[in-house]
């Protein structure tokens, strides 16, 4: 083969210069076009189209390739699928679509999405707390952070007015045969039994929460950076933003909390160490006057 193309007057090295050349230049181009491709990772994609409310099942998902840019941030990595297996689409995902941390509910998505806090407790709502209510007494935003134990304690001055109907008199029956009218008195334990229910009326203060609850975030927090001004000189303040607290609370305390709110005189929030602290039958204006009176009464009582 090489006699013949020698034959044909063809200088071999030549001809072997040209290949390395070529070789060289084809690879040194594909090298050049490489290196103005942005890099690609891995990310999660639906492989239907998932509507808001589906369970996401491991067959839903798919890994595919996309280009590394500005929004690679948004997207769920390959190798999260177990964080998101068993999570709820928030979100309505198209069929090839990568799937954004903030379009689900689920373990992958925490951090990104408020409502992700949801998914570990099932039967739970995240409550929002005004700070800057006026019947409300708590430290400044500034003292809380998120996971702080927080207690509730709502105190009530008196009932609200009610509307009053008269009683009706019961019928006076004459036993045969005499001229008196039968006096029924109530048993001693049943007048004690009302006077302790009686005294258990508002004036009280009750804590609405005695194992506490979860801060899930803050917001309404003073900027740490500062603030941004524009060409005009004018800042951007973040002081108008009200201040609450986002509370993870069981699903039947949101009636009791958000009626405390309304009706209640005062809403103290306390910060709490551990929260073992057991229900009680709340504390009245006579437990503090009783109180108050056994206190008098060691005091005196040990001066003699």
């Amino acid at each position: 083969m090489l006699k013949r193309i020698a034959n044909t007057g063809v200088n071999l090295v030549v001809l072997g210069v040209s290949v390395a050349i070529f070789l060289v230049a084809f690879f040194a181009l594909s090298a050049l076009g490489a290196a103005g491709r942005p890099p690609t990772i891995e990310v999660l994609s639906a492989t239907r189209d998932l509507n808001i409310g589906d369970v996401i099942s491991a067959n839903d998902l798919i890994v595919k390739k996309v280009f590394q840019d500005e929004n690679a941030a948004l997207y769920i990595p390959g190798e999260e699928a177990a964080g998101v297996v068993g999570g709820i689409v928030a979100q309505p995902v198209f069929s090839g679509q990568p799937i954004f941390r903030t379009a689900i509910i689920a373990q992958a998505a925490e951090g990104t999405r408020l409502s992700a806090a949801l998914a570990k407790h099932p039967g739970y709502s995240l409550f929002p707390l005004p700070l800057d209510a006026m019947n409300l007494v708590a430290p400044d935003v500034e003292a809380f952070l998120p996971d702080d134990l927080v207690g509730v304690t709502v105190v009530i001055v008196g009932r609200p007015q009610q509307m009053t109907t008269p009683t009706p008199m019961p019928e006076l029956i004459l036993q045969p045969g005499t001229n008196t009218i039968p006096i029924t008195t109530p048993a001693p334990e049943e007048t004690a039994r009302t006077d302790a229910l009686g005294r258990a009326l508002p004036p009280l203060a009750k804590d609405l929460f005695p194992m506490g609850v979860r801060v899930i975030a803050v917001q309404g927090l003073p900027p740490s950076a500062p603030e941004a001004s524009d060409s005009n000189g004018s800042a951007f303040t973040t002081a108008s933003q009200p201040k609450m607290l986002i509370l993870l609370i069981p699903n039947e305390a949101r009636e009791v909390l958000s009626l405390a709110l309304q009706q209640g005189d005062r809403l103290v929030v306390s910060l709490m160490a551990r929260g073992d602290e057991q229900p009680t039958a709340g504390f009245t204006y006579w437990d503090f006057e009783d109180l108050f009176k056994h206190d008098r009464e060691e005091v005196l009582g040990g001066g003699h």
